[in-house]
């Protein structure tokens, strides 16, 4: 373990907890959907591999509420298994990303853990970029690239 200090505030974790532990304690977590992301997250939960943990959809008022962003933002973030299937999700989710908006679209690493078995990812909207315009192309490259998007939700659940 490095000695370094980090400012970045952090989760502590055991060595010794398995990537699925890791991800079922952060996906037992009670998480509320703002109606304005719930189709972006419904299409990246159907993603094979991938495991959304939190959202907002934006806000007027940021008060009160728990990592929001203004109005006019969203973010998501999510989990993925290091399977093939995880990174050819997370290459689709990217490139949507840069077909719909390169300047205020972007899916960057965000490592909360002191543990690198668990790797989030953020995808961050802003300037009133359309989260479902968004779904739309994750869909439409999921076709082209051949990623079966239904039913991959029921088999996470297991």
């Amino acid at each position: 373990m490095s000695s370094r200090k980090r400012d970045q505030e952090y989760v502590r974790t055991t060595g010794d907890r398995s990537r699925e532990e890791l991800i079922f304690a952060t996906l037992s977590l009670p998480v509320e959907t703002d109606a304005r992301v719930a189709g972006l997250v419904r299409v990246l939960n159907d993603l094979p591999c991938v495991y959304t943990c939190s959202s907002c959809g934006g806000h007027p008022d940021l008060r009160d509420r728990e990592n929001p962003v203004p109005e006019g933002y969203f973010y998501v973030q999510f989990i993925l298994e290091p399977t093939e299937q995880g990174f050819l999700s997370l290459g689709i989710i990217d490139l949507a990303a840069r077909n719909v908006d390169n300047e205020n679209l972007a899916v960057k690493v965000l490592n909360c853990t002191d543990n690198p078995k668990l790797v989030m990812f953020h995808i961050l909207g802003k300037e009133g970029i359309d989260p479902d315009e968004y779904a739309r192309e994750i869909r439409m490259l999921c076709r082209e690239w051949g990623v079966a998007l239904e039913g991959s939700m029921n088999g996470k659940r297991r």
